[in-house]
């Protein structure tokens, strides 16, 4: 019973939805969480994600989240892929309002982590990234999350995986 109802929740200050109000984010995104603390946990194939959705969506915009243990993947998928399609808020902004930007996004796509509990914590759909802990383990079935798992590391996650994972999310959120 409990697990059909349990929710993480956060109280996001006026102050910091004021700050992403300023900010220069599209009306409308899709948001990436990358960097990690553990190479088990931490995707390493977002450059071909990217590049297929947009190669899908000409128009989509993607807003890179993380904190400092992003910053070099931001920087290379920045050099990597059009600046029209991505925003990088890589370390910029604190964790709520990192929060906020999750909150206003579409989707997070993400690995298993802090910021895949803030999307919980503000509603926001998730397609999440596990190895070793399965979803079971970290999400109640409240939540609205579209997973994929891997026993051992989820860079043994095939990028197309996560791209048909994507379009089923993207088709059951556009529906509502």
């Amino acid at each position: 019973e409990i697990n059909k109802m349990a929710k993480t929740s956060i109280s996001i200050s006026k102050r910091d939805k004021a700050i992403i109000q300023k900010s220069k984010l599209p009306s409308s995104f899709v948001a990436l969480a990358i960097g990690g603390e553990w190479d088990y946990r931490t995707y390493i194939k977002w450059d071909e994600v990217i590049n297929l959705l947009i190669s899908g969506d000409q128009n989509l915009k993607v807003a890179l989240v993380g904190s400092n243990n992003a910053l070099r993947v931001s920087e290379e998928l920045l050099e990597k892929i059009s600046s029209k399609n991505l925003f990088n808020c890589v370390n910029q902004f604190s964790f709520m309002q990192t929060a906020e930007i999750i909150k206003n996004s579409k989707i997070l796509i993400c690995c298993d982590g802090g910021l895949m509990h803030a999307a919980n914590s503000v509603n926001t759909p998730i397609l999440a990234l596990f190895a070793r802990l399965t979803p079971d383990m970290q999400l109640t079935d409240s939540i609205s999350s579209f997973s994929l798992y891997d026993k051992n590391d989820v860079n043994k996650i095939r990028v197309k995986s996560i791209l048909q994972s994507y379009s089923d999310l993207s088709n059951l959120v556009d529906n509502h």
